[in-house]
């Protein structure tokens, strides 16, 4: 019985001797640094405030980070200013009161914040981004451009000052000088399939199609796994009514990626090359598009003996179903004098615009049926 109460003592005297000793500030700061936020909470909250000579200054910056990373910044920000009442002399916490500002858009905060911050904004390029966009939302675009300026002159390999410069001047109009920035943002080592995706589709948006297709064709270059950038691309010379300049793109990234042979046949048929839309036709993978797209190759050649020799292979895929093909196959018989057929398909159909024009077909058929010299 003696040896159980000594025992309990011993465990009562060990734990407030390692309660004493734990030193929940230290704790909570190494719990924050290594990224276990929800861990550092419940430590700060065991923090016992009434010690004597207790350093608040570092408790309330503690605070106020993990108010940070929780997204609270109206919070954060109030812990952040009783740390510097208490005498915090660490400016680097500005950067995170910055942060605050800008989740809160008071953007005004912002500049004001980082200009207290002086030189410690200065080390850090991403601060110079948040205080450029924040005078832009304020509408002072001077201003922005000059930190992007002073950005460029400190960290000439930080591409972002150029995209941020990229957008500001396609915002304004000057396309010219936009396409240059971009030029100098791509040449930077981040670039990727995605920044050009960005910045080729901003061309796009404001009908700079020229420039949009010369950056395109670098990155497809680069990049020619990226089928994005290949559309993208491809899209851009559509845009232009470029059909046979897009149905090149296609047709050449169809070697490697096969689902591209159907937009490069689609596009040389609309370029009016229709044999070599056929050569790509032949090379579509899935039986029914092949023979859907077929059909319209036909129809563009008056090949109309072919069209309706795929009937049985219409069939077979069961293809009649779709008032497009059965029209268009209804019609290829009346085109080759086969009447009874071109009624059986056109019949079938209940599509009413399509059955509209099927009716004047109907109409056609009894004129060349009661005067056959007229059809010729």
């Amino acid at each position: 019985m003696k040896i159980l109460i000594l025992l309990f003592v011993f465990s009562v005297w060990t734990s407030a001797f390692s309660a004493e000793k734990v030193d929940y500030v230290n704790l909570g700061a190494t719990l924050l640094k290594d990224g276990y936020t929800q861990r550092a909470k419940k430590v700060l909250e065991k923090v016992d405030v009434t010690k004597k000579d207790f350093d608040f200054a570092r408790y309330y910056t503690l605070k106020g980070v993990l108010l940070h990373k929780l997204a609270y910044p109206t919070l954060s920000n109030i812990f952040f200013e009783e740390s510097l009442k208490k005498g915090q002399k660490n400016l680097s916490i500005l950067l995170y009161v910055a942060k605050n500002h800008w989740q809160l858009q008071n953007y005004a905060e912002v500049v004001s914040t980082l200009d207290k911050a002086g030189e410690i904004a200065q080390r850090d390029p991403q601060m110079l981004v948040i205080k450029a966009e924040a005078y832009k939302k304020q509408g002072m675009i001077k201003a922005a451009w000059s930190v992007l300026d002073e950005g460029i002159s400190l960290f000439p390999d930080f591409s972002r000052f150029y995209s941020q410069k990229f957008y500001y001047l396609m915002e304004l109009g000057f396309y010219q000088q936009a396409a240059t920035y971009a030029e100098q943002y791509l040449k930077t080592q981040s670039y990727s399939p995605k920044d050009y995706l960005t910045i080729a589709f901003a061309l796009r948006e404001n009908n700079q199609h020229e420039a949009a297709a010369k950056l395109l064709e670098e990155a497809v270059i680069k990049h020619r796994n990226d089928e994005k950038l290949i559309e993208l691309l491809g899209q851009v010379y559509v845009d232009q009514e470029q059909y046979l300049m897009a149905a090149l793109v296609f047709d050449w990234a169809a070697i490697q990626h096969p689902k591209f042979s159907k937009k490069a046949a689609a596009l040389y048929l609309s370029a009016k090359q229709p044999i070599r839309s056929m050569q790509l036709n032949r090379r579509i993978l899935e039986q029914k598009e092949k023979f859907r797209q077929r059909l319209g190759i036909d129809i563009y050649l008056d090949d109309y003996e072919t069209l309706v020799a795929k009937t049985p292979a219409l069939k077979r895929y069961d293809l009649l179903k779709d008032d497009k093909i059965a029209y268009a196959v209804g019609y290829g018989y009346f085109r080759n004098g086969d009447y009874v057929n071109a009624k059986k398909y056109l019949k079938q159909i209940t599509d009413n615009q399509l059955f509209r024009k099927a009716s004047h077909i109907f109409q056609q058929i009894e004129k060349c049926q009661s005067d056959p010299v007229a059809c010729y």
